[in-house]
């Protein structure tokens, strides 16, 4: 049977931030509108595919890159439409064998793509019986709020704009994990009663919101986008970033980080391994096997620091001398003995005001600012293990090796592949 004639849809170019509404915010690409190609031209043998994913950000382009690159090398013949187009003619028209849906289609609307397999991107349908590639959200904030807390920041909030499932869940996650750790939490934009959402911009009550927060305060804006709103009316409100208001997103979608001025730390998303997973996913689909239900979770890589949530906001002179000491000297082999001598407050006196106001010891700080120096080394160069263990103030790679594996939770060699991986992702 012949492709009938495509129903064009028009749609407007409305400006926003986030994920789950993308459908309104870009526009339809070219090829989403151009006639389709005859079924004829079309081999037979070739399993179809339908992708329905917005473009317009980075973290869907993250998402197709790696999806596409695996179909490519399976050779299925790969539909990739906008959300805006018409699903009931697509299924009709095109019959594939499995649609990988986004977040911006609602579950009512995924029945018109029957019989195909559905697979659910980003967001988690599995309770509903369609397979889904998501994220760990609850990773995601505990590494925004590990960032905030180091720092010696005592007070954090939040910022979403809509009840997205995905900004609730890193929400509530943040504020676990940031009051678990004794720090106080302020009620956050989008998820006061008095506040509405849906992205509502009113300047004089964003800027009253801003002020009201103790300072200095540590925000977690659950996205990329959304920080360049609080950083605006930051600026109107006349508060310093990082000074008065230190910033963290997720994504790292390095475009959105750097309109941003001063540049916003970001939590690290591999969204090409989503859609290498949301691959392998359909791959069983296409096998015969059952995928109903399957649901894969992908943790974030790691958090790439820059200049939003740069300062040190520790009250305690004599442990923020030490801790700026510790991190200006990280490549070196440091003891207990070096930093206390450094910085003239005596050992014992030096560990216990140390546990009163970070809640941590000497040790551990140096600890971390070893790993973390590794860490930024692993994304940042190309050395081996023996030379970024050298530069980055341990013993041999052997020992960086264990640290690295207690403290972050995966090998460094594990870890440099997927930063890389996620820092490129949105580009």
């Amino acid at each position: 049977m012949g492709i009938s004639a495509y129903p064009l849809q028009v749609t407007s170019d409305v400006e926003s931030c986030d994920r789950c509404r993308a459908s309104r915010n870009f526009k339809r690409e070219i090829s989403d509108v151009s006639p389709p190609r005859p079924a004829a031209s079309i081999r037979s043998d070739a399993p179809r595919v339908l992708v329905v994913l917005d473009t317009g950000a980075g973290w869907s382009r993250g998402i197709l890159r790696g999806f596409t690159a695996a179909a490519h090398e399976r050779d299925w013949t790969l539909l990739h439409y906008h959300p805006t187009a018409n699903l009931e003619w697509l299924a009709r028209e095109w019959k594939p064998a499995v649609a990988v849906v986004g977040p911006e289609l609602p579950a009512a609307a995924l029945s018109v793509l029957s019989p195909a397999t559905l697979l659910s991107v980003t967001v988690d349908r599995s309770a509903a019986g369609t397979a889904s590639v998501c994220l760990d959200e609850a990773g995601i904030a505990a590494l925004a709020a590990d960032h905030l807390l180091a720092t010696g920041l005592r007070d954090v909030s939040t910022f979403r704009f809509d009840d997205s499932a995905f900004a609730v869940a890193r929400e509530q996650a943040f504020v676990e994990r940031a009051r678990a750790a004794g720090a106080r939490t302020a009620a956050g934009w989008g998820s006061h009663v008095d506040v509405p959402t849906e992205r509502y911009e009113n300047p004089s009550t964003m800027i009253a919101w801003l002020r009201s927060l103790p300072k200095p305060c540590g925000i977690f804006t659950c996205t990329d986008g959304w920080a360049r709103t609080v950083a605006r009316y930051a600026r109107e409100a006349g508060l310093r970033i990082p000074e008065d208001i230190a910033l963290v997103g997720a994504d790292n979608d390095v475009l959105e980080c750097e309109l941003i001025s001063p540049s916003l730390s970001s939590v690290m998303i591999p969204w090409a391994e989503v859609g290498r997973s949301a691959a392998s996913l359909v791959a069983r689909a296409l096998a015969g096997r059952s995928i109903a239900g399957k649901r894969t979770v992908i943790a974030p890589t790691g958090l790439f620091a820059r200049r939003s949530s740069e300062l040190l906001a520790i009250e305690d002179a004599l442990v923020a001398e030490a801790v700026r000491w510790i991190r200006d000297n990280a490549e070196r082999r440091l003891t207990v003995t070096m930093v206390a001598r450094a910085v003239g407050g005596g050992r014992q006196r030096l560990e216990r005001r140390f546990r009163a106001v970070l809640d941590r010891t000497v040790q551990q700080e140096i600890l971390q600012a070893h790993v973390e120096l590794a860490k930024r080394l692993l994304r940042t160069t190309r050395a081996g293990l023996p030379e970024v263990a050298k530069r980055s103030g341990f013993t041999n790679a052997a020992l960086l090796n264990t640290a690295f594996r207690r403290e972050v939770g995966v090998p460094p060699g594990r870890y440099r592949r997927r930063a890389l991986q996620g820092s490129s992702d949105a580009d």
